[in-house]
């Protein structure tokens, strides 16, 4: 009887070391994983960073999948990480790796959150007010990639007129504010037509209202025809298209 019990007990000692011993070489693989998992992504960051100017933007990356294949080698096998693509919310990457003295790679996919620093309103500011430099504080927001429509200075939308009612905190984007025109629909303007390397001036008259950086149409009378250009300055535009 008494060696029964030493036998089950026995077992019972032996099957608990080894539920141990597994949960022990699970913890250890995770960890492992984790410390893998997160050189990736530091070395994702540091690639990214490449195409933000520093200081200006904060980059914070998600694991949205990563094969469990590569999470299995260990953090000194990854060689690299470089940017497949273009940059996206949900951007692809590749990752070079050694496994048995052997150069690999994979590819794995990240979300990419950017976060930029850029003016916001401190209250609500109502359409057609004028926006003045005390309602305006610099604060991250995260953005999308198409980042260039939003305005990046204070300087640039103070004094200027809101095309829409905006709310506290929100970033203000270039189609949300009033531009300054330099030339009005039957304005006379001088076009600039360049080609093959040979300019010519010719006197029309605009069809359209337009900012500096906007592409208007004109008629010249001089020509008898209808043109499509980019205005350079008051009464200047130059030709991009005859229409």
């Amino acid at each position: 009887m008494l060696l029964s019990l030493l036998t089950v007990g026995s077992g019972v000692a032996l099957g608990t070391g080894a539920m141990l011993s597994d949960f022990s070489q699970k913890t250890v693989e995770a960890r492992a994983a984790s410390d893998t998992k997160s050189k990736i992504l530091k070395q994702a960051r540091t690639k990214l960073e490449r195409h933000f100017s520093k200081g200006t933007y904060r980059i914070n990356l998600k694991a949205r999948w990563i094969p469990s294949r590569l999470l299995q080698q260990s953090p000194k096998q990854i060689l690299a990480v470089q940017v497949d693509g273009t940059i996206r919310k949900y951007t692809n990457f590749t990752v070079f790796y050694t496994q048995r003295n052997r150069r690999k790679n994979v590819q794995i996919q990240l979300k990419v959150e950017a976060e930029r620093k850029l003016p916001v309103v401190t209250d609500r500011l109502r359409k057609g007010g004028k926006i003045e430099e005390g309602q305006l504080v610099y604060q991250w927001v995260t953005i999308s990639q198409n980042s260039q429509s939003y305005i990046t200075s204070k300087e640039e939308l103070v004094g200027k007129t809101l095309r829409r009612t905006l709310l506290s905190g929100q970033p203000i984007k270039k189609s949300y504010i009033s531009r300054d025109l330099i030339i009005r629909a039957g304005d006379q303007v001088q076009v600039f037509i360049e080609r093959e390397g040979i300019q010519i001036q010719v006197s029309a008259e605009a069809r359209e209202n337009g900012a500096k950086g906007d592409r208007i149409s004109v008629y010249s009378n001089e020509t008898r025809k209808k043109y499509e250009g980019e205005v350079l300055r008051p009464g200047v535009i130059q030709w991009k298209s005859t229409l």
